[in-house]
Formats: structure tokens, C-alpha cells, sequence
């Protein structure tokens, strides 16, 4: 990001941002003491680092985001810093995160500075790491852990665009995802319960025995059938 759009958030944030005009002086000096109002104001802008967002699919059925088109509550890990009770939104279309500072400051984080992210929402949380660019990378930028343990389960959701769906009229948003699994550090696609035998093969049998007296039914549609698997065989390593 240059300096200039840089400079252009933060002079546009300062001037139309009711959230930090209502942080006086007096008033937190007076209630904290120790808090140094100056720090503060510091602090939150070291997370305005981005470029100012428009919407530019207006004019296309649904949205771009993950889970909700609305401001979810989370909270963002950025350039080694956490950021609590911040308004966000999982843009999976661009592969960005939508920023919430206040109704007319809406602005696309850096992406280079996001170490993770976690996103409440229906009483769930979410987790989104940032694995990088990489271009030799099985899987890059911005994907979900579902499972974290010996192997870990990494989902990518992407929305898409179909032309002229609704009605050969209006384009239309729709979603997409691919299963990643790590393993003694290394990453697999994986497109279905096949793939994770082949990845699991050293305990085989075992996990074959866990699927079928479990009654479980591991399917590439819904990401959470791999966790039950993926536990089991990591308690057999250790």
C-alpha cells in the first residue's frame, strides 16, 4: 500500500469518525488516569491500514461475504498485535478483510499484516489464518482452521460469480469450498473420504474400524466430518 493512500484512511477517518471524536480527553482521563489518551488514538490507527472499501456489487444477487453479509463481532491478530471487539466481514470472493470503523470509514485490511482473524457468529467462532502468498504453496492467503491438533484441517470457502442466473438477467453470487489436510508438515487436497485414507495410511485399519463402528459419514460437502476422524487418529500418535 502507498504512503499516500495510507495517509488519505487516516485523514478520512479522523474526519468523519464519530466512534474516535467521541473518545475525549477529559472524560477517559477522568474515569483512567493511567490511560494516555494519545497511545490510544496510536493504537487503534496502527489497525487502519488499508485502502477505503466501495461496493461494487451492488448491482449482483447476494453478497461476497462468509457466513453473513452483515458486521460480525471478532477480533483481528494484526502485524503481531490483537485487536478485540472490532466489526468485520470475511470477503471470500476477493480474499480480503472488511473492516468496520465507523458508517462512512469502511475500510479493506492490508492483507500482508493479517496474522489471523476469528469471527463470531450463532454462538460459533471461526478461525481464519493467513498462510501467505507463496506461489510454490499448495494453499495461500486467507482459509479457515477447523481442526487444529497432530494434522489440521484447513477448509478455503470462495464465492463465485454465475452469469446471468437469476432469471438470464442478474448475476448471482454462489459458494465454494476445498478441504486441505496438514500432515507431518505437509499439505493435501483432499476431495473426499478416499484422500484421507491415503493420508491417514499408516493407521488404516484403525481409522477404518473408527468410521465404521461410529456409523460416521465423511463427505467433502460438510468440512466437520473430517474433525471426528482426524482426532481419533491423532490419539493414536501419541
Amino acid at each position: 500500500m502507498s504512503i499516500f493512500n495510507f495517509l488519505t484512511v487516516l485523514l478520512f477517518t479522523f474526519s468523519t469518525a464519530p466512534c474516535l471524536s467521541v473518545i475525549g480527553s477529559e472524560d477517559i482521563k477522568s474515569s483512567h488516569p493511567i490511560i494516555n489518551v494519545e497511545d490510544t488514538l496510536k493504537e487503534k490507527l496502527s489497525l487502519y491500514n488499508g485502502r477505503l472499501w466501495t461496493n461494487t456489487y451492488y448491482k449482483i444477487k447476494g453478497d461476497p461475504y462468509f457466513l453473513s453479509g452483515q458486521y460480525l463481532p471478532g477480533s483481528v491478530t494484526f502485524n503481531g498485535k490483537v485487536f478485540p471487539d472490532q466489526r468485520l466481514k470475511y470477503d471470500i470472493f476477493n480474499d480480503e478483510i472488511i473492516l468496520w470503523v465507523n458508517p462512512l470509514t469502511i475500510i479493506i485490511l492490508n492483507k500482508e499484516m493479517i496474522d489471523s482473524v476469528n469471527i463470531d457468529y450463532l454462538g460459533k467462532s471461526y478461525k481464519v489464518i493467513n498462510l501467505g502468498d507463496d506461489s510454490t504453496s499448495v494453499i495461500k492467503g486467507l482459509v479457515n482452521i477447523w481442526y487444529e491438533g497432530e494434522t489440521t484441517l484447513f477448509v478455503k470457502y470462495k464465492k463465485m460469480i454465475d452469469p446471468l442466473a437469476v432469471e438470464k438477467r442478474y448475476d448471482i453470487f454462489f459458494q465454494t469450498h476445498r478441504l486441505y489436510v496438514k500432515k507431518d508438515d505437509k499439505i493435501y487436497l483432499v476431495s473426499g473420504k478416499r484422500d484421507l485414507l491415503k493420508i491417514l495410511a499408516d493407521k488404516i485399519v484403525e481409522v477404518r474400524n473408527f468410521i465404521k463402528t461410529q456409523r460416521l459419514s465423511v463427505m467433502r460437502k460438510d468440512p466437520e466430518s473430517f474433525v471426528p476422524v482426524l482426532k481419533y487418529y491423532d490419539s493414536l500418535k501419541q
